[in-house]
C-alpha cells in the first residue's frame, strides 16, 4: 500500500511539473503576442509586402517579400540586371535564381512543399500552435549577444523543429534557428532580428541578420491588393 501510495504522489508530481511548464511556456508566448500588438491586430493581416535591400560582397540585391496568410509565401530578387524569385502556395513550390545558373524555374519536391508550409502563416507559429498542429516546449534560457533569452523549441506539425529566442525585456524574438536543404544538405539557418518599429499596430522587425548579409527593410504595406502574377511562376 506504501508504494502505491509513493507512485501515485510521484505520478502527481510529474503531472504538476509538465502543468507548470506547459503554463510557463504559454506565459512567455502570449506575452510575446502582446509585445507585437495582440492576437486580433495580428488576426488582422490578411497579405503583406515589404520592401528591403542587402550587400552580398559587394553585390546590391532588391528583394521584395509578398505573403497572403495560409496562400502565398514568395521572394522576388533583383541583382545584376536578372529576375530571380522563390515561391510557395499551399500546394506547389518553385524556385528559379538566374544568378545561380538556373535556366528555368524548377519545381520544389513535395517534402519541400510540406517542410515550408508554414512560411504561409504571417502571424507565424507560435499564434494558436496547438491548434495548427504546432509543439512548443521552454527550453530554459540561452544566451545570445549578451542577453539572458527564453529558449522555445517549436515541433511544426510536419515534423520540423526551429527554435525561437525570445528577449525577456522586450518580449520580442530576437534570434531564430531553422534547418533546411541547401544542395542537398541539411544546414542550419540563424536569422537575428531587431530594429522593430509600428506598422499598423504590430511591430515588425526592420533588420534581419543572415549568415550572408543584413536585409534591411525600408517599407512594409499590409491589406494590399495582389494580382494574380504573383502565384505564377513563369519568368
Amino acid at each position: 500500500m506504501k508504494s502505491l501510495i509513493v507512485f501515485g504522489m510521484l505520478i502527481l508530481a510529474l503531472v504538476f511539473v509538465q502543468f507548470t511548464q506547459a503554463q510557463t511556456v504559454d506565459e512567455v508566448i502570449n506575452k510575446h503576442i502582446a509585445a507585437l500588438g495582440g492576437k486580433e491586430n495580428l488576426e488582422k493581416i490578411n497579405n503583406m509586402i515589404s520592401e528591403a535591400s542587402l550587400n552580398i560582397q559587394g553585390t546590391d540585391i532588391s528583394v521584395t517579400l509578398t505573403q497572403v496568410n495560409k496562400k502565398l509565401a514568395r521572394q522576388d530578387i533583383y541583382a545584376m540586371g536578372m529576375h530571380g524569385f522563390d515561391m510557395m502556395t499551399e500546394k506547389e513550390g518553385w524556385m528559379y535564381m538566374p544568378f545561380q545558373g538556373m535556366q528555368q524555374p524548377e519545381p520544389k519536391t513535395a517534402d519541400e512543399v510540406k517542410e515550408r508550409l508554414t512560411d504561409l502563416e504571417v502571424a507565424g507559429p507560435l499564434v494558436d500552435y496547438a491548434a495548427k498542429g504546432h509543439k512548443v516546449e521552454l527550453v530554459g534560457k540561452e544566451d545570445v549577444d549578451g542577453t539572458q533569452c527564453y529558449n522555445i523549441k517549436v515541433t511544426l506539425a510536419g515534423g520540423k523543429i526551429e527554435t525561437y529566442y525570445i528577449d525577456p525585456a522586450s518580449n520580442m524574438i530576437i534570434r531564430v534557428k531553422k534547418t533546411q536543404k541547401a544542395n542537398g544538405q541539411e544546414q542550419e539557418i540563424q536569422s537575428d532580428f531587431s530594429d522593430y518599429k509600428d506598422v499598423e499596430g504590430v511591430m515588425m522587425a526592420h533588420s534581419v541578420t543572415m549568415p550572408f548579409g543584413v536585409l534591411l527593410i525600408s517599407s512594409i504595406k499590409i491589406n494590399q491588393t495582389i494580382g494574380d502574377s504573383a502565384y505564377k511562376h513563369d519568368m
